[in-house]
């Protein structure tokens, strides 16, 4: 066989190879497409309404579930919506909050969403609902807006200040709380219409995620494992640290002076009997969501939505 030929030949087996290659690519792109769930999802938030799930995540990405989380309905919402909150409403809809300066309201299914503008603004970082269906955000520059209408008008509660609110929760109706950076905490017992200064988280502390069991016990986290707690409605907080090195980005109160935080790399603990410990076996991904339900706690996070159960104590 000529020198000629042989070129020939082995140009021939590396173009099959290429289209080989190519065919392959191709067919894990069309198969990972038809999952409900795909492995570049980057999901930050969920929460329970009624028997439903439903987290968000980048590029409009909705999942919700009827069944504990065994099946998912998948939605992508127009524009490539950024969702960074999810939370419900006391009519058991939904809000979910756009980083690019929308919120979308849907009902309980979540099977139909619709945008609304915010004002203009910097940033916007988190949003709330509460039982008697008032919408509030916070955001950048002391960000505090409140709209009675489902997004339809503004009100603005801000702050005259350059400082983020971080995190904000309706526990009720009347007691609302905001965290945000620098340690500052606010807080509300007349449905928003006034907010006094809370206890400092201390100015070295950022908090990352809050949520409230009830009016009185509540905890936020922060960088390396921090947590706080409050068992007074944020006038005074007490520091813990979870057996955790990484950043945790959320965080769930729940009855019996227990609780669950999850972080980065799978990180994840649990309090029980005022001890934390490590939760271990889950995938090495950033989890950002989490939420009770009735078969236990569900996580969210890049690329993924898992159920947590947890084991009963004494």
């Amino acid at each position: 066989m000529s020198l000629s030929a042989r070129a020939m030949g082995m140009a021939l087996i590396v173009l099959s190879l290429a289209a080989c290659q190519e065919d392959g690519r191709h067919g894990g792109l069309a198969a990972e497409r038809q999952k409900p769930i795909r492995r570049t999802d980057h999901f930050q938030s969920l929460t329970v309404t009624g028997n439903t799930v439903v987290a968000v995540g980048s590029f409009g990405v909705v999942a919700s579930s009827t069944d504990g989380g065994n099946t998912w309905k998948r939605t992508e919402l127009a524009d490539g919506a950024a969702l960074v909150r999810v939370a419900r409403c006391g009519d058991a809809g939904l809000v979910a909050l756009d980083f690019t300066g929308k919120v979308w309201r849907a009902p309980a299914d979540a099977s139909a969403w619709t945008a609304s503008p915010l004002p203009p603004t910097d940033a916007v970082l988190d949003a709330t609902c509460t039982a008697d269906n008032r919408i509030w955000v916070t955001g950048a520059r002391g960000l505090l807006l409140v709209s009675d209408d489902n997004g339809k008008s503004w009100a603005s509660k801000s702050l005259d200040e350059d400082i983020q609110l971080l995190n904000i929760q309706f526990p009720t109706a009347s007691f609302g709380v905001v965290a945000g950076e620098f340690g500052r905490v606010l807080t509300t017992h007349d449905g928003g219409a006034s907010w006094s200064q809370g206890g400092s988280l201390g100015e070295d502390f950022y908090p990352q995620a809050m949520h409230f069991e009830t009016d009185k016990r509540g905890l936020v986290v922060g960088l390396s494992g921090a947590v706080q707690e409050t068992r007074d409605g944020g006038v005074s907080w007490t520091r813990a640290k979870t057996p955790i090195e990484a950043p945790l980005y959320g965080v769930l109160a729940l009855p019996g002076d227990e609780a669950v935080v999850v972080g980065a790399a799978g990180s994840a603990a649990r309090l029980v009997g005022g001890v934390w410990s490590p939760v271990t076996g889950l995938p090495m991904t950033d989890l950002r969501g989490i939420a009770a339900t009735s078969g236990g706690v569900m996580l969210a996070g890049t690329g993924a939505l898992l159920p947590l159960p947890l084991a009963k104590t004494n």
